[in-house]
């Protein structure tokens, strides 16, 4: 007996949405005031201790940028009572995994163990994270490791793309134009007591969110809590880096990358923040324009006319408006062509909006993608981080698949008009000078500006 052959003839229907039901979120708060929440999940026995704190690279001093990922990096360098080597070694001997990192909005520490080891690996993320004592030769170590990565990076055509595009699309000394890891001459002037510093006066209970997701209970895992980390106390100051002032006019600016056989590619202007209520609607129309393989940007300029293997664009959801952005590394002989596509596609979806066909496929993978976020306890750590960081309400993904299926045609053209306007647009391009400036001169943008790799500008 032989199977009837697959008809070919038309796509497969979806399949029907499939239910999501989410943990419940079990909150406490520590004798010392860090808020805590628990969520229970017994298919593995390991559990990840998460913690979130608003004190990110947006909150760096005045041409000190780097201070806040840097603090944040040395946390596991050494506490009180034991040295980075014996850290390192005590975590290892229990088979977990201790890392902690900054960014834009905040900074992270992650304890992955396994839960009958809970009770000895907290005491380690906790002497971490409340006794760091921030050796200075592994200040030093970590500074000059970040310069050899800085020097590293501008042979990297996409990195000094990304770079010079945040710079040129925020104000001057905006924290989103600066990269958070810092610059040459930032990191040549910090000091092992600006971090000691930053984390006097942004780190502390009040100021930081605890999430336990595992196999565990919360009458089993307070008291361990209590015993590492609830005599954690101290008040953070929750400053918060001013607004951008109205962002600088837009242009085209070129980092002459000679010999490079591909453009990089960054057009893009700030546009929504993380807590917006045009989350969904954006997240709609970024996935039919070219948040998908399948996406307008991609099948143009990818499969229907072979200039780069593949461009996408994105909105970056910030505490802040952060950027949308359409990025990516195009043929040098295509450059002035592939600009002027990405411009064309963001202008069709600025005026026209999408179809009615678009729009459903874009909800239904948005839909499919939400269920696949929550299978593991990292995953779910991970998106509970987004709460209290971004001021999301408690119940916030409960309804999150019903918003995505009520976003319709008007709520997406809504959006697209409000933050799509191309003319409000920054074109940044690495790429061969004497190759693509004269094109890129034609796109009708204006005249180019040259720029260095720091994003100053460059002698034409």
């Amino acid at each position: 007996m032989t199977a009837a052959p697959a008809d070919r003839s038309a796509r497969p229907e979806p399949l029907p949405r499939r239910a999501v039901t989410l943990p419940p979120v079990f909150r406490a708060h520590l004798a010392g005031g860090l808020p805590v929440w628990i969520v229970e999940d017994h298919r593995s026995p390991q559990v990840v201790v998460s913690t979130v704190m608003h004190c990110g690279a947006m909150l760096d001093p005045p041409g000190k940028s780097g201070t806040a990922t840097l603090t944040a990096d040395l946390l596991d360098a050494g506490s009180e009572t034991r040295d980075a080597l014996a850290l390192s070694e005590s975590v290892e001997f229990l088979g977990a995994t201790l890392t902690f990192r900054g960014g834009l909005d905040g900074a992270y520490g992650t304890l992955l163990t396994l839960s009958g080891h809970l009770g000895e690996a907290l005491p380690l993320f906790a002497d971490a994270l409340s006794r760091p004592v921030f050796p200075a030769d592994q200040f030093e170590r970590l500074r000059r490791q970040r310069l050899t990565m800085l020097l590293q990076q501008k042979d990297r055509p996409a990195s000094v793309a990304t770079s010079v595009f945040m710079r040129r699309i925020y104000p001057a000394h905006h924290p989103y134009g600066a990269d958070p890891s810092g610059t040459e001459s930032s990191l040549a002037g910090l000091t092992r007591d600006d971090v000691v510093a930053f984390y006097g006066e942004h780190y502390g209970p009040e100021n930081s969110t605890l999430i336990v997701v595992g196999d565990v209970t919360p009458q089993a895992v307070i008291p361990l809590l209590e015993k590492s980390m609830g005599q954690w106390t101290g008040r953070a100051r929750t400053a918060q880096a001013p607004p951008p002032a109205q962002s600088p006019p837009p242009g085209v600016y070129l980092i002459d990358r000679q010999g490079a056989p591909q453009s990089e590619i960054r057009i893009g202007a700030p546009a929504l923040p993380r807590n917006t209520p045009d989350f969904f609607p954006a997240s709609v129309l970024n996935r039919v324009l070219g948040g998908q393989f399948s996406s307008r940007i991609n099948l143009n300029l990818r499969e229907r006319r072979g200039y780069t293997y593949g461009a996408h664009s994105s909105f970056v959801f910030l505490k802040q408006p952060g950027p949308f952005l359409v990025s990516g590394a195009f043929a040098v002989a295509t450059t002035r062509e592939a600009a002027g596509e990405i411009i064309a596609e963001v202008d069709a979806v600025y005026r026209g909006g999408i179809t009615a066909e678009e729009l459903g496929f874009s909800r239904r993978g948005l839909v499919g993608a939400f269920s696949l976020s929550f299978e593991t306890p990292f995953q779910v750590a991970g998106a509970l981080q987004a709460l209290p960081l971004y001021g999301l309400p408690d119940d916030y993904y409960d309804g999150f698949l019903e918003k995505i299926e009520r976003v319709s045609l008007e709520d997406v053209a809504g959006v697209a008009a409000r933050v799509l306007d191309p003319s409000r647009m920054t074109v940044v391009v690495a790429g061969d000078a004497s190759r693509v400036r004269d094109g890129l001169s034609a796109i009708g943008r204006g005249a180019v500006t040259m720029l260095d790799a720091a994003g100053e500008p460059s002698p034409a």
